[in-house]
């Protein structure tokens, strides 16, 4: 019983120091099939429309997708989410499904059907002091700066991909410790989208030690 409680808290250790970075994005091409592809490039364009500065995009499996960006205009937070799952809409416009017996696949097609038609999206936007978003700024930009390839799983079923300046790294939720980063990270990227869909400004306040903090910490790897 010892022992396998020592190999299940090295284990936890292992992938607890493994999310204490974000991973590298790798862009999707043609050998990942079409389906992957044109997944990857709508996703992008409906929910970074404006080519935001930096941000993060939300992906949670069988659910919407959905980001938080940061609009320069306006100097706002925008959170938007896709009407329906994209990527149950683009498999179907994008592949053809396969049933043999009890097993069913689904096959890339050779283009992407004619008959595809985007969803839409909806957006709601929250102000936020200048101040305030240069920080945030700053630690996108420390925290996508320096990922590191990962063997483990990483434990959560949310994908986050953070994005600043043309870079990006990914991260996954669970919360193993509260001074890991990348965990940390994505509970303030998680309260920053609460606080745009309950047009909090008085939140958004309360969360910039936690900014700071953070940027110190990602700041270290630099």
């Amino acid at each position: 019983m010892k022992k396998f409680l020592s190999i299940l808290l090295l284990a936890i250790g292992i992938t607890a120091q493994a999310q204490d970075r974000l991973e590298p994005y790798r862009e999707r091409t043609k050998e990942d099939g079409l389906t992957s592809v044109f997944y990857e490039q709508e996703l992008w364009r409906l929910l970074n429309p404006n080519n935001a500065e930096w941000g993060v995009l939300r992906d949670i499996e069988l659910m919407t997708e959905s980001s938080l960006t940061y609009d320069t205009e306006t100097h706002s937070l925008v959170f938007t989410e896709i009407d329906g799952i994209l990527w149950g809409i683009v498999r179907d416009a994008t592949s053809k499904r396969i049933e043999k017996g009890n097993h069913v696949w689904f096959k890339d097609r050779k283009k992407v059907k004619r008959s595809y038609k985007a969803p839409g999206t909806k957006s709601i936007s929250l102000a936020i002091p200048d101040g305030i978003a240069s920080k945030l700024k700053a630690l996108w930009l420390s925290a996508v700066s320096t990922p590191a390839k990962n063997d483990l799983f990483l434990l959560g079923g949310v994908t986050f991909t953070y994005f600043a300046d043309g870079k990006k790294a990914q991260g996954k939720g669970g919360k193993i410790r509260d001074w890991i980063r990348v965990p940390r990270l994505f509970a303030l990227a998680s309260n920053l989208i609460k606080a745009v869909q309950e047009q909090d400004s008085e939140m958004l306040m309360q969360l910039e030690p936690e900014i700071d903090e953070l940027y110190k910490l990602f700041l270290n790897e630099q």
